[in-house]
């Protein structure tokens, strides 16, 4: 068994783990996010019955998503998305999650208009505060559902959050639980079963986020190990 198998595995009982430990015993979806990683690894993990798959940079994507076109996945474009990197996105997109402010909602809805798409996205909460990450505050909270429930070309799934890199991994219980307290919130603006995506936790901090409630986690180094930065 390759390495990235064997994480790969380690992973997923983890995962299991965290899941039996969360009050909510929910199901949990693995992205598996091949930032920097080769197609070759990204085959491995859909062999071993991944079926989701997330990239940070369009530019990545569109290299990528030629070699997969054929593979039976889900890509997931979760990093920060600039205005001109939109049409891009949509074209190979099925989840975005980086919904990070209505003037991007606004943009994918425009290009996803133009090629007759509905796209899915999650709207993405900056619940820490730090500067240095981008989402909405969760004070303009009412503001972005409503600006988003304009928009006849996207479909809001749920939400996604990052929790900052702490030391201390209790640390990022808070930010996690009030993410949860956002999903449940949010559920109640959009018809019922809408909003089912509550996407919380990386390598790092994957389990605590399970434990507080989250079903979808984005996980690559923790698979892949260490990125080769270019």
């Amino acid at each position: 068994m390759s390495e990235v198998t064997t994480r790969l595995k380690e992973v997923q009982n983890r995962i299991e783990a965290a899941r039996m430990r969360s009050p909510y015993q929910q199901d949990v979806t693995l992205v598996a996010v091949t930032k920097f990683h080769p197609v070759s690894e990204m085959k491995e993990v859909i062999a071993q019955g991944v079926t989701q798959v997330g990239e940070n940079r369009v530019q990545e994507m569109e290299e990528k998503y030629e070699f997969l076109s054929q593979e039976p996945i889900t890509w997931n474009l979760q990093g920060h998305l600039q205005k001109n990197k939109v049409k891009k996105a949509v074209a190979m997109a099925d989840l975005i999650q980086s919904g990070d402010s209505i003037s991007i909602l606004q943009e994918i809805d425009k290009r996803a208009g133009q090629i007759g798409k509905v796209q899915d996205v999650l709207l993405e909460f900056n619940i820490s505060g730090e500067e240095t990450k981008t989402g909405i505050e969760p004070d303009a909270f009412e503001e972005a559902v409503e600006a988003a429930k304009a928009l006849p070309n996207i479909r809001v799934c749920g939400l996604m959050c990052m929790a900052p890199d702490f030391g201390d991994l209790e640390k990022t219980r808070p930010v996690f639980r009030e993410g949860h307290e956002l999903y449940k919130k949010l559920q109640k603006k959009f018809p019922e079963g809408q909003i089912h995506i509550l996407s919380m936790g990386m390598s790092h901090d994957f389990e605590i986020a399970i434990e507080e409630g989250a079903n979808m986690v984005r996980i690559g180094t923790a698979i892949f190990g260490a990125r080769v930065y270019r």
